[in-house]
């Protein structure tokens, strides 16, 4: 039943079967209104095309390609979400204390010591990837070696070392900020070199991925919130069209309250879109300065790499600002066609005086 319900939500839409003359004719739905079916289908989509997490992009998938259409993105939402995100945790976790044991239990020197200190710190994909195939690299170059692991770095400038003073106190993001400042704490240029060459692109990993994981659920939060209050909203004008009197005004009071917190509870998440927008902005602009020094820089770290990063980033980032803006465009429109069904029910409301 919930299913279903959620299946037929749609913000603005009253059911117009056997209803009073008064409320049919104050009863409007817009042309081009914004539905909470498309806002679904858009959220899962995404979810299966850019989730960080193949648990999620996996049940995602299964979600749009069922049979069973709307009701099934209804019902990922509901429990196939967080039951792949919870299947994913434990995974994560699983990963990250099998690279823990490696790298405790690994010799100082050795290639396995440090592929899995940098393990350690990077994404779960990068973890997961360890775990299947990366290890075992180790250990054979290891054997190979007899266990020497010897790091070939770039010659270190003084420009090098200011550019990565720049990001530590500048940078947007936060991981990436602490990488370099970890960098810089280490007093020698070795720490330095490193960060060119690993912990620069893994903080930035690690910052994207914060990104879309704090946005994602924070539209499944609203999501929810919106489709509850909704389902509230249509009870109580179902329960308006089916009452008479005082009982057909005190349900279309509990229909007016449920539009009024969808119109704020939808506002306020159009502002929290808009200053994620702004969040992902600053990361596109961070990347394209990068980009602007590697083409400029002339010590020997390897800029063309550190290119190829920037100008990926670059557009990445604005894609996730688009997706920002469209998101609290989205949530700006169900907010307007809330603030509609208000008035609607007060312009029913005009007979009772």
């Amino acid at each position: 039943m919930r299913a279903v319900l959620g299946a037929a939500l749609t913000v603005g839409t009253v059911v117009t079967t056997a209803v009073p003359a008064a409320f049919a004719d104050t009863t409007t739905v817009a042309e081009d209104q914004v539905e909470l079916t498309s806002f679904r289908h858009d959220f899962v989509m995404r979810l299966a095309l850019r989730d960080a997490m193949p648990e999620v992009r996996a049940e995602a998938w299964n979600a749009l390609r069922s049979n069973a259409g709307e009701a099934a993105l209804v019902d990922f939402l509901a429990v196939g979400y967080p039951n792949a995100k919870t299947r994913a945790a434990q995974r994560i976790d699983r990963n990250y204390k099998y690279i823990k044991r490696v790298n405790d239990f690994s010799l100082t020197g050795s290639a396995v010591r440090a592929t899995s200190s940098r393990a350690l710190v990077d994404t779960p994909a990068a973890q997961a990837e360890y775990v299947q195939s990366g290890h075992a690299k180790a250990q054979e170059l290891d054997r190979v070696n007899n266990n020497r692991y010897e790091e070939k770095l770039a010659r270190l400038a003084q420009e090098d070392h200011d550019y990565v003073a720049q990001l530590a106190a500048n940078d947007p993001g936060t991981q990436v900020r602490a990488a370099a400042n970890r960098a810089l704490a280490t007093g020698g240029e070795t720490g330095i070199g490193l960060f060119f060459k690993y912990y620069w692109g893994i903080g930035a990993d690690l910052d994207n991925e914060a990104f879309r994981r704090n946005t994602a659920d924070q539209n499944d939060v609203w999501h929810s919130k919106i489709r509850s209050l909704t389902e509230a909203a249509l009870a109580a004008e179902k329960a308006e069209r089916e009452s008479s009197s005082e009982l057909a005004r005190k349900a279309r009071a509990d229909a007016i309250a449920a539009w009024r917190e969808i119109e704020s509870q939808s506002g306020q998440s159009s502002v929290d879109w808009l200053a994620e927008k702004a969040k992902a902005d600053s990361q596109a602009a961070s990347w394209a300065s990068v980009a602007a020094h590697a083409r400029a820089a002339q010590t020997e770290q390897d800029w063309a790499a550190v290119l190829a990063r920037a100008n990926q980033g670059n557009t990445s980032w604005a894609d996730e600002a688009e997706w920002a803006l469209q998101q609290a465009n989205s949530w700006r429109s169900i907010a307007a066609q809330a603030r509609l069904s208000v008035l609607a029910a007060l312009d029913r409301g005009q007979g009772d005086d």
